[in-house]
């Protein structure tokens, strides 16, 4: 066994993995850059009227704090989920879970921080001198539809909450002022494609 031994890569699974769901793969690229293009770009005025809309429909700042602990559990959960499901499961196909939804997860933040600083669009109501991170895709987005993905394909059961969680989190950092609903468009389709490259590949790691 060696961690940096050429006899042990595999440089095909991961694209087999994506060619396994080549359907659903297309269809998160092509609404990733609809909503790059068509709402973000071509679009910006509706784009910004919806995100003027939803940041004034809180009145007050009560729900506040209900809405950002929202979408902090969304963007989170994923950590004490892999943790519960690895540490405190005796069964071998939750390990699987627990693996399969790390592997999502890191491929979800990777391409989020790349992709946000490939585009490097900026956030509503954003002062350039704050230096604030871009705001294409959505990461809080990402994150909460890469889980609801993993939890979808792997316990039918919790799909709905997983799912509704999802929407959410997308929602509340467009309530928050955080994102345009283009950056949570965007990163609901990268999250489902990150969820599904790694079930694709964790089928294909099965049958081996």
């Amino acid at each position: 066994m060696s961690l940096l031994g050429r006899a042990g890569l595999d440089l095909r699974s991961w694209a087999k993995s994506l060619r396994l769901a080549k359907q659903i793969i297309l269809i998160c690229i092509a609404g990733f850059l609809l909503a790059l293009l068509g709402l973000r770009i071509l679009g910006a005025s509706t784009d910004t009227s919806i995100a003027i809309s939803l940041y004034r429909s809180i009145s007050g700042d009560t729900l506040v704090p209900l809405v950002f602990g929202v979408a902090t559990v969304g963007d989170l959960i994923w950590a004490p989920l892999i943790f519960w499901l690895y540490v405190f499961r005796k069964d071998s196909n939750e390990w699987n879970s627990s693996l399969i939804l790390a592997v999502a997860m890191v491929t979800a933040m990777s391409l989020t921080d790349v992709l946000k600083a490939s585009f490097n669009l900026p956030r509503p109501f954003q002062m350039p001198s704050l230096g604030i991170a871009a705001g294409f895709p959505s990461g809080h987005t990402t994150n909460a539809f890469t889980v609801a993905t993993v939890i979808w394909s792997r316990y039918t059961a919790w799909r709905v909450p997983f799912v509704l969680l999802a929407i959410a989190t997308a929602v509340s950092m467009v309530i928050l002022g955080l994102h345009f609903p283009s950056d949570a468009i965007g990163g609901a389709f990268l999250g489902i494609f990150c969820g599904t490259f790694a079930l694709g590949l964790a089928k294909l790691r099965s049958n081996k």
